[in-house]
């Protein structure tokens, strides 16, 4: 055992003999990724009898979770929006459908630890998707299968969510003030003064796509992202010491000597 999960493991002893159950478990629902909410979550549906598939982050195309038993074929969306402020909304839905066509899958689900939205609820009802609302249990940590490391979630964690409270400088000196920084999105103020929530996901793809292909230009990134929020993006990720930002075309390039260094 290194010296790391030595501390980890008093910590969270030291934790478990002064906490209450449910304090015990808010620390933990904070301190889990993604990812492993994903794996708690495919655990649960293997307790239920399927066998199941964690998916790609890179390739996942809105499933995150297969199950399968006998003749189902369950694509499942996992969403961890407990301890943010975003919700399960009507376009998640409609996404999470043309997966389950994508896929031919038999059945559909979205599963969260969140809120969701009334008119999201409706249109599961018509399209036939199941709504599961499954939060952390004090057992998730012997049970959850151990989660491949995730460099997104390690820059996410160590480079980005520090970034909270901080005021981003671009070459022509304006600005971007991160608010918060949580595993749903970054919520900033633009150099116009407005504020705007950019969502996890394209800064998921983005990354992905950096370290996969070697870089990534803003103009993909504006074809990927409705909300026209690619500037604040590379602006943000360009903070990521191993990400080198390029003008013309603008894009990020990974810096590989830097990367390997890490």
């Amino acid at each position: 055992m290194t010296n790391q999960e030595v501390l980890k493991l008093n910590y969270w002893n030291y934790l478990e003999q002064n906490l209450t159950t449910f304090h015990l478990l808010i620390l933990r629902i904070k301190a889990m990724t993604p990812k492993e909410y994903e794996s708690f979550v495919c655990e649960k549906f293997t307790q239920d009898g399927y066998k199941t598939k964690l998916t790609n982050y890179n390739n996942d195309y809105g499933i995150d979770v297969f199950a399968f038993k006998g003749n189902e074929k369950l694509g499942i969306q996992v969403k961890m929006f407990g301890h943010t402020t975003r919700k399960v909304n009507r376009q998640m839905i409609m996404e999470l459908h043309g997966s389950k066509d994508l896929f031919q899958c038999t059945k559909a689900i979205m599963v969260t630890d969140g809120q969701i939205i009334d008119n999201a609820k409706d249109v599961a009802g018509k399209l036939g998707i199941e709504i599961l609302f499954i939060q952390l249990d004090d057992n998730y940590s012997n049970n959850v299968q151990e989660v491949k490391d995730d460099p997104f979630d390690r820059i996410w964690e160590n480079i980005i969510k520090p970034l909270e409270g901080k005021v981003l400088t671009r070459d022509n000196n304006k600005t971007n003030k991160i608010i918060t920084v949580d595993w749903s999105g970054i919520e900033r103020i633009t150099s116009n003064g407005k504020r705007q929530k950019i969502k996890i996901e394209i800064f998921r793809l983005t990354v992905n796509m950096i370290l996969s292909e070697g870089s990534i230009t803003r103009d993909f990134i504006n074809q990927e992202y409705k909300d026209r929020a690619s500037s604040g993006i590379v602006l943000i990720l360009s903070q990521v010491p191993f990400f080198d930002f390029y003008k013309n075309p603008a894009r990020l390039v990974l810096n590989i000597e830097k990367y390997k260094g890490i």
